[in-house]
């Protein structure tokens, strides 16, 4: 609970599929993010922006930056490359997801994502298990 009484909001790691929803302007899954604390591992906004090349789609994840409710997580230090390149061994995911997979592994946040069932492959293999959270993209049923 916060001081006044409401609900605290835990963060979430957001996954590469839900920055390249954003990316290709996806308002239902940007709306989806407004106001919530999110956490977003910076090589998920490499391969956001590798799938959707263009100035519009890196226009839309710079502007993630600036949301009062959003932390980037960078790669920094040699310390943080070993245990990312532990994560990519130990599951087998690329780069970006693993980046996802081991920010959402420091901090104990659930990752968001569009894809649940890549998340279910992988969650049980680092020591503590990945939570994630799927959300349906607009227009699904």
């Amino acid at each position: 609970m916060s001081e006044d009484g409401g609900a605290v909001s835990f963060p979430y790691v957001l996954d590469v599929s839900i920055l390249t929803a954003v990316a290709r302007a996806d308002a239902g899954v940007t709306g989806l993010i407004m106001g919530q604390p999110v956490t977003i591992p910076a090589l998920a906004v490499a391969a956001a922006s590798l799938d959707r090349r263009s100035a519009d789609a890196d226009r839309a994840l710079r502007g993630l930056e600036k949301l009062g409710n959003v932390t980037i997580a960078p790669l920094q230090g040699t310390v943080e490359a070993i245990r990312l390149a532990a994560v990519i061994a130990r599951t087998g995911l690329d780069p970006y997801d693993a980046h996802v997979a081991a920010v959402a592994d420091a901090a104990v946040c659930p990752i968001l994502t569009l894809d649940a069932a890549k998340w279910q492959e992988h969650a049980r293999d680092l020591d503590e298990p990945l939570h994630f959270v799927e959300i349906a993209e607009p227009g699904e049923a």
